[in-house]
């Protein structure tokens, strides 16, 4: 049998919660993690929805393999409601301490009371930090992760880049973070790519440098720039001799 070089996390958006469980189940038979993008089933009964489907995942596969996260239409996912019943439902999932709960910093930031809440919960955090638009400057996203680190150690930071020159810069994060003698940095986990075609080449990068997985797809892609399961096992059998 082929060692897997990389591993895996695959992103997940189905609108039940029934067809949403059978299809991270599938997922967890060929990758290491699964992302449940809770925002798929977020339309309406948001809080039965999600309660229906964590309820339903063995308690085992949710706290050891199964990131969580519900993502808003300007971080490029579904949910369109407002902060307050976001946030409500980011405290319901986190009683059911998944593996990491995906929460933006943006969100943590606006609202003090849901970071504590989150804090207080022991649930692991993932602070995210995503620009669809364009590639910040160095100086942002350093800031970004040094904003992050006050909630937690596990990260992620992802923007869009037009060319290779704006990949590498993405990819320049965790050598800033290898650099950084205080101890905290020492126990940060980051993950961090560039999103878009021009950075797919650093998914794969970025797992040479630290990250502790890569996010992948079943089938379409669920974000720009995003490589297929079948793909990274591909490649891994080229890398892998």
């Amino acid at each position: 049998m082929t060692a897997n070089l990389y591993k895996t996390c695959v992103t997940v958006g189905e609108d039940t919660p029934d067809l949403m469980r059978k299809t991270l189940l599938r997922a967890l038979k060929v990758s290491d993690y699964a992302e449940a993008r809770l925002d798929f089933i977020c339309s309406s009964n948001a809080d039965k929805n999600i309660t229906k489907l964590l309820e339903s995942l063995p308690k085992d596969v949710l706290q050891g393999r199964i990131i969580c996260t519900i993502r808003t239409k300007q971080d490029g996912g579904k949910f369109s409601y407002t902060d307050e019943q976001r946030y409500d439902l980011l405290r319901l999932v986190s009683a059911y301490n998944p593996y990491r709960l995906d929460v933006e910093l943006d969100h943590m930031q606006n609202d003090k009371k849901l970071a504590d809440d989150l804090i207080a919960s022991k649930v692991n955090i993932l602070a995210s930090w995503h620009n669809f638009d364009h590639m910040p400057s160095t100086a942002v996203m350093r800031t970004k992760l040094q904003q992050m680190i006050q909630y937690t150690p596990y990260m992620k930071i992802a923007c869009m880049a037009q060319n290779t020159t704006e990949s590498i810069q993405m990819l320049n994060m965790y050598k800033w973070l290898a650099n950084k003698k205080s101890a905290k940095y020492k126990k940060m986990s980051l993950v961090s790519f560039a999103m878009g075609s021009a950075g797919q080449l650093t998914r794969i990068l970025c797992m040479h440098l630290g990250s502790p997985y890569t996010y992948v797809s079943l089938g379409d892609a669920m974000a720009p720039g995003q490589l297929s399961l079948v793909d990274l096992k591909n490649i891994n059998k080229v890398m892998i001799k």
